[in-house]
C-alpha cells in the first residue's frame, strides 16, 4: 500500500466516523470501551471495536486477554492468529489500526530491518494504556508495559512502542498487500517486520532467548475484556525541534 492509498483511507475513515457509541449500542452491535466520555467516541468501522476520541487525541480499541504465561513475542495479535504467543487478541482488521494512528496524527516510521545489517524499528513513539474491570467490577488501569517483564531482571517494559506501520508493497502480480493483514501481528515484543507497533530496540524472536515474558501477576484472568487507549507519547527535550 502506497502513501496515496493511506491518505485516501484516512479521508474515508474520517468521513465515515459518524456513529456515536450510543447509536451503535441501540443497533445492538456495540462493545462499550472503558474510556472517558465513551458516548463522544467516533467509530472507524460500523462493527469492529475501534474508535477515535472526539478531539482525535487517542485511538481506542477493545480486545481480550489470551495469554498470562508462556512464550511471548507479541503484546497483541489479531483474533484467530497468534494468541498462543500474545497477551491480548484484538478482533480488528490491522489496516484499521494503522489508519487510526494516522487519524490521531502519529507519524509512521519503518519496521525492523535485518539485511544487510540490523536496523531497529523506528517511528513516532506511542503510549498504550490498558483498562479492565476486576472480578468485582472495579475499574483498573496500567501502562501496557507493566504486563510485560524482562526475562532476566523481572523489571517491567518501560519503553513506549513505535509506529512502524508494518511492511507493505506489491506482489509479483502487482496486487497491493499489507503484511499485518496477512500475519495478524499487531503490537510486537520481539522484532517482526509485519507488526504495526514494535519496541524501538533489538529484541530477539528466538524462543530460547526471548528477552521478555508475561508479567503474570499483573495480567487479569484469561478472557478479560481490555480497552486499549493509544496516544502519541510526549517528546522529551532532546526530541523537540
Amino acid at each position: 500500500m502506497n502513501k496515496p492509498f493511506y491518505l485516501w483511507l484516512v479521508l474515508v475513515l474520517l468521513s465515515a466516523a459518524v456513529f456515536s457509541v450510543k447509536e451503535a449500542a441501540s443497533a445492538g452491535t456495540e462493545v462499550l470501551p472503558l474510556c472517558d466520555a465513551p458516548e463522544t467516541l467516533k467509530r472507524l468501522d460500523p462493527i469492529e471495536p475501534i474508535w477515535v476520541t472526539a478531539d482525535r487525541a487517542a485511538l481506542v480499541i477493545v480486545g481480550n486477554v489470551t495469554l498470562r504465561e508462556g512464550l511471548l513475542e507479541f503484546f497483541a495479535c489479531r483474533k484467530g492468529t497468534k494468541e498462543y504467543e500474545s497477551i491480548v487478541a484484538i478482533d480488528v482488521k490491522p489496516y484499521l489500526i494503522h489508519a487510526g494512528l494516522l487519524v490521531i496524527g502519529a507519524k509512521k516510521g519503518h519496521p525492523v530491518r535485518f539485511d544487510p545489517e540490523f536496523v531497529p524499528p523506528d517511528g513516532e513513539k506511542i503510549d498504550i494504556l490498558v483498562r479492565w474491570k476486576d472480578e468485582v467490577g472495579n475499574l483498573c488501569e496500567a501502562p501496557a508495559g507493566e504486563w510485560v517483564r524482562d526475562s532476566e531482571t523481572g523489571k517491567p517494559l518501560l519503553s513506549p512502542w513505535v509506529f512502524t506501520g508494518s511492511v507493505s508493497g506489491k506482489d509479483p502480480k502487482g496486487n497491493p498487500y499489507y503484511m499485518a493483514n496477512i500475519t495478524g501481528e499487531l503490537i510486537g515484543i520481539s522484532n517482526f517486520a509485519a507488526t504495526i507497533l514494535d519496541v524501538p530496540f533489538e529484541s530477539t524472536s528466538d524462543n530460547e532467548n526471548l528477552a521478555f515474558e508475561p508479567n503474570t501477576e499483573k495480567i487479569p484472568p484469561l478472557g478479560t475484556e481490555v480497552t486499549f487507549i493509544l496516544t502519541r507519547a510526549e517528546k522529551d527535550e532532546t526530541e523537540k525541534e
